[in-house]
């Protein structure tokens, strides 16, 4: 359930036809400027196109963030050049990248993404299945980036979906568990959806406050057991709303998450009440509120308990009652019924090894949601569209923007990506088994879903297709 700090995507939306001597001309300056830091002087390698899409201040920050993650740009192999758009194996001081450059007709950058390079990585020595149809230029596009992925030795399946022009276009591929041969099905497969559950959190809490039972500005002492000393830093106390957003001051993950004898394998699993108000006994707030975003998930966890405490049932009944039943989401869960063991993917590491689901208990809110593509698809086309009447506001209210400073903006729960031509609401989902990710851009009426069994992220393929 770690947060992925993401790669830079830029976009790719107009080729130009350039051959491959010129791209390289600018791929030279594009590397200098890159390894000062530079992003003004990258900015004026860009064409007209490129500029609609994002301003010089977007660029820069989007350069910092890169260079701190990449540092030095060492040099570039170019593996190929498709339709004007070249493509190079990035060799950085701290990982390698798949560079996508493209030029207009004044040879000025219309198109650059970084990617992370897997070419390096093992891969499978035959085609995957899948039930892609290959006809279309959005089957071509998903084949396209899915083969990257599935081909991939340490991953087994992979689901995904975009909504575009009213209709919804689903892909499978690989298999629900190695060697089952079975694809993974749009509407019964289970995936671990992970982090995303942190935006079904924030709706929860945005109901809550749209009908006037809570406030955002309330603080989280007037929902915890008075043996909970104040939960404040200079006298500013920490709020639901900050609980949401990550700005609350929580660390990622509270010292007492493990004891021994817990399972290794399966870490929230014994993470009860008792030990969460254990922790908040002990927590002495150290640094202001409200200011820092600092991705937790113990903050939404103990946001999703306090949301079900004050209904005095569990964030499971709640989630059902609130969200679920309205939105028709008869596929998610956190517990997952005994009829519908068979239809949960199993889960494969890093290294493509079988591992335990996560059971995340008090912290469910955090992470505990297993889902279906069908069911996440209506999800999203209820944060694009009309939801029902009893969810409306609470929906309206999770999208408004609550932080917003350098790369870091937030709605509640929601993550946005602003560029001039649109805005995305995002979050991905990790847990030890799964990757997840989902997005979607209410003004053009795009969404993407993309759910897989392995711990091989796949953001990348998310926003590639809502570009």
């Amino acid at each position: 359930m770690k947060k992925i700090l993401l790669l830079l995507l830029l976009p790719l939306a107009v080729l130009g036809q350039s051959n491959q001597q010129k791209i390289d001309s600018v791929r030279v300056l594009l590397e200098k400027a890159f390894n000062e830091n530079d992003g003004t002087k990258i900015y004026t390698l860009t064409g007209e196109s490129f500029r609609k899409e994002i301003s010089e201040m977007e660029l820069k920050h989007v350069i910092g963030m890169l260079y701190s993650q990449l540092g030095k740009w060492k040099t570039s192999e170019f593996k190929q050049i498709t339709n004007g758009t070249a493509l190079y194996k990035g060799i950085f001081e701290k990982s390698n990248q798949n560079i996508f450059l493209s030029l207009d007709t004044q040879n000025k950058i219309s198109g650059l993404l970084f990617q992370p390079y897997t070419a390096d990585k093992p891969h499978k020595d035959y085609q995957v299945a899948s039930d892609n149809p290959m006809q279309s230029p959005l089957d071509l596009k998903v084949d396209s980036l899915a083969r990257l992925y599935i081909q991939l030795k340490n991953t087994v399946g992979i689901a995904i979906a975009v909504v575009q022009d009213g209709e919804t276009f689903t892909y499978n591929y690989g298999e629900t568990r190695q060697g089952n041969h079975q694809l993974p099905n749009a509407d019964k497969t289970l995936f671990e959806i992970g982090s995303i559950s942190k935006t079904f959190t924030s709706i929860l809490l945005a109901d809550e406050v749209a009908n006037g039972r809570m406030s955002l500005e309330d603080p989280i002492n007037k929902y915890l057991p008075d043996s909970i000393p104040p939960m404040a830093y200079k006298d500013r106390p920490i709020t639901l709303k900050t609980l949401a957003n990550h700005t609350s001051g929580f660390p990622r993950l509270p010292f007492n998450l493990y004891k021994k004898g817990d399972p290794a394998d399966n870490p929230y699993k014994n993470y009860d009440l008792q030990r969460m108000y254990t922790y908040l006994r002990n927590f002495k707030p150290y640094r202001e509120v409200g200011l820092t975003y600092d991705y937790s998930n113990f903050a939404v966890g103990l946001l999703g308990n306090i949301l079900a405490q004050q209904h005095q049932t569990t964030y499971q009944n709640l989630l059902n009652e609130k969200i679920c039943k309205p939105l028709m989401l008869s596929n998610t869960f956190i517990d997952i019924p005994a009829n519908r063991t068979a239809d949960f993917a199993q889960g494969y590491n890093e290294k493509g090894e079988a591992v335990a689901a996560w059971d995340l208990n008090t912290l469910a809110g955090a992470g505990g949601i297993r889902s279906t593509v069908t069911d996440l698809v209506r999800y999203l086309q209820a944060n694009m569209t009309e939801a029902p009447e009893t969810l409306q506001q609470a929906i309206d209210l999770s999208h408004q923007i609550t932080f917003d400073k350098g790369k870091d903006v937030v709605a509640l729960g929601w993550n946005l990506l602003r560029r001039k031509a649109f805005t995305i609401y995002h979050h991905s989902g990790g847990t030890g088994g799964f990757r997840t990710f989902v997005g979607f851009d209410k003004e053009h009426q795009t969404a993407v879903v993309v759910l897989a069994n392995s711990a091989e992220e796949v953001s990348a393929i998310g926003f590639d297709l809502l570009f």
